[in-house]
């Protein structure tokens, strides 16, 4: 075993995991760390391997009884054995080069029961060198196997995503679910929680002045390179494809285009209408979703804009083929989504101390870039809603289906004198990873 340099005496990272699944595993003091993080009490440290003679973690080690030996998985490289135990979907398996049996690493053994310190603590002790005494000892009232599961499920099922975000607190989101297959998320109730939230999103750009500019991450950085892309408007017929509050069409209302706006919010399109009311830009506003826009006829629209609206719309295929015959030939669709890589649901930021306001101070971590499926979150003042994430893979294919081709692909990152302006929002922000993406396709049949 590694004995390292003894720190101040804190609780042991996996003693407290266990001890979630297991209310009678004591919670040892962990006073070795190789990162000043995480604490460990020398049962979950590292080991010695007896025949590399290196220190590895003591998931990568196993033991042979018949040798009374530990072996590391650099030396004898295992399989993956699909099991559910403690806070894991799966073990490694080692197939012993000495006594030819199965052995798994040592995590998985103490779930067992089949630990060396707990079916010989003496024998073990004589073969381990440590001048740590292992107390206390914990063992499962009896040898158990875990629960079977499939190698897909080890995927899946892993929860360690939601547990390091639980463990460290970080995070802004409130997660309500675990990810769900979208072909599970009623459309009603996506739709009812939209309503409610309509109404705070209005509350929320009224008392901030933003009615008519979005929110700050529209502003800074979106807006102006998505209206770039969209260039000269006058004269044309454009499609705002989920309007929301309607900033964006009587944005572009202003600029001579002739805009009509679509959502399946009623409290979103009721306050575009009041706002047409007062304001008579030509505006014209239909509750309706992106599915199904039977309400238009074929090639209505010379363009169509949508911006970060596909992070919220369940049936994304269907839109793209309903956006592609209201679009006349050749037409363009502009929009902007949450980066499909690096806007993620599970992304998360994690600073050193939690409150401090420098950005370039903060670990982003990436996660289940291919789990595809819907997630409940909230933040902010926002009541649950479910978002439904797709990899560049699902996007592409799903446009080229309706007929289109990417032209162009914006990354956008604000400018600096922007930066300047709004160092805690922006600064070391979106120059490290893009947030948002903005496609730019054109109608080609």
């Amino acid at each position: 075993m590694h004995i390292y340099d003894a720190k101040d005496e804190q609780s042991c990272f996996y003693c407290r995991k266990i001890n979630e699944y297991e209310k009678d595993y004591p919670i040892r003091k962990g006073v070795f760390t190789l990162d000043n993080y995480v604490y460990r009490c020398p049962l979950h440290s590292q080991y010695k391997c007896s025949k590399c003679g290196e220190f590895h973690h003591f998931n990568w080690m196993y033991y042979c009884p018949e040798e009374k030996k530990l072996f590391c998985g650099s030396c004898n490289p295992p399989t993956l054995h699909p099991v559910e135990f403690f806070d894991r979907t799966y073990a490694y398996k080692f197939k012993c080069t000495i006594c030819g049996e199965e052995h798994f690493d040592l995590y998985f053994e103490e779930y067992k029961g089949t630990h060396p310190f707990e079916i010989n603590q003496t024998e073990a002790l004589e073969t381990i060198i440590s001048d740590v005494k292992q107390l206390p000892h914990w063992k499962p009232k009896q040898v158990r196997e875990g629960k079977k599961i499939s190698i897909e499920d080890v995927i899946s099922k892993n929860k360690l995503f939601k547990d390091l975000k639980n463990e460290f607190h970080i995070g802004s989101l409130g997660i309500y679910s675990e990810r769900e297959d979208i072909d599970q998320i009623n459309f009603d109730d996506t739709k009812n929680k939209w309503e409610q939230n309509a109404e705070i999103w209005i509350s929320a750009y009224d008392t901030m002045s933003e009615q008519d500019e979005g929110d700050l991450n529209r502003q800074l950085v979106i807006d102006p390179v998505l209206m770039n892309l969209i260039g000269d408007v006058k004269g044309l017929s454009i499609l705002d494809a989920g309007c929301g509050n309607g900033y964006l069409a009587r944005k572009l209302a202003k600029l001579g285009a002739k805009v009509t706006g679509v959502d399946f919010s009623k409290n979103f399109i009721d306050y575009c209408k009041s706002r047409e009311e007062q304001e008579k830009l030509g505006c014209k506003f239909f509750t309706a979703s992106l599915d199904d826009l039977s309400i238009f006829d074929e090639e209505s629209f010379d363009l169509v804009v949508s911006n970060i609206v596909f992070i919220d719309v369940k049936n994304y295929e269907q839109s793209f083929s309903e956006i592609s015959r209201v679009l006349k030939q050749n037409g363009r669709f502009i929009w902007s989504n949450l980066h499909p890589c690096f806007g993620r649901i599970n992304q998360f930021n994690m600073k050193l101390p939690f409150d401090n306001p420098r950005n370039e101070d903060k670990i982003i971590i990436f996660d289940r870039y291919f789990d595809s499926r819907a997630k409940l979150i909230s933040w902010g003042k926002i009541k649950p809603i479910w978002q439904f994430e797709r990899t560049l893979t699902e996007y592409s294919k799903a446009l080229k289906n309706a007929g289109f081709v990417i032209t162009e692909i914006v990354e956008p990152k604000p400018e600096i004198e922007k930066i300047q302006k709004h160092p805690k929002f922006l600064a070391f922000e979106y120059e490290r990873a893009p947030t948002f993406i903005i496609f730019e396709c054109q109608k080609i049949k």
